[in-house]
């Protein structure tokens, strides 16, 4: 299935009961917020540039018997995304990341990604020959690192940077690591899709919630 472009992604934190965490300790840091997810697009982040996934699948392993090459043997695959953003808001981005916040302004730098913040992530493309047609690639849990940054001078060309983020995707039970979706198969349901990347004890549809869900 060949894609056109990114349009758009959703990223929220999950606790360990695996649903989506809300209010001052969600995505959003918003005592008010019942949604709990992030949308990044133009008018929040200046865009999605680009969600890189890797390892979806495992190598290979030659099985060999009676002279004969017999069977293959998978491996499962380490899956992660790299998902480069043109600029995320600094409080969105340190509780993406897991950092400790001193109230001053400040995120610690500690050199240890935080294994307990894990956040939902899903993207959205489209159909290579239809961009109409939405194509979602959802994964469950992971854990964020951002292992360098760059900053340079300005000389005859602006030296501007991006946000880039590294998912080290995590299974949920026996589901795997997430899901694609395709928007125009029959059976396609954008709510259940929301409800399964982010589940929620709250019932807060993609079409109902706040403009972060939209």
């Amino acid at each position: 299935m060949a894609t056109l472009g990114i349009k758009r992604a959703w990223v929220a934190r999950i606790g360990d009961d695996g649903k989506v965490i809300t209010g001052i300790n969600g995505i959003n840091g918003d005592p008010s917020d019942k949604d709990g997810k992030f949308l990044i697009d133009e008018s929040t982040s200046h865009g999605v540039a680009s969600a890189n996934m890797t390892n979806l699948q495992g190598a290979l392993s030659d099985i060999w018997a009676s002279n004969k090459l017999v069977y293959k043997s998978a491996a499962k695959g380490n899956a992660q995304t790299v998902l480069t953003v043109m600029s995320l808001p600094a409080e969105v981005k340190g509780r993406i990341l897991g950092l400790a916040e001193d109230g001053r302004g400040g995120f610690s730098i500690n050199g240890k990604a935080n294994s307990n913040n894990r956040i939902a992530l899903l993207v959205e493309s489209a159909d290579a020959f239809d961009e109409t047609k939405s194509v979602y690639i959802g994964f469950f849990q992971g854990i964020v690192t951002e292992a360098f940054e760059n900053v340079a001078t300005n000389d005859s060309a602006e030296k501007r940077t991006t946000d880039v983020l590294t998912f080290g995707h995590l299974e949920r039970r026996d589901e795997g690591f997430g899901k694609r979706y395709f928007s125009w198969l029959d059976n396609f349901d954008k709510d259940k899709m929301f409800a399964e990347i982010f589940p929620s004890g709250t019932t807060v549809s993609s079409s109902s919630a706040s403009a972060t869900s939209k």
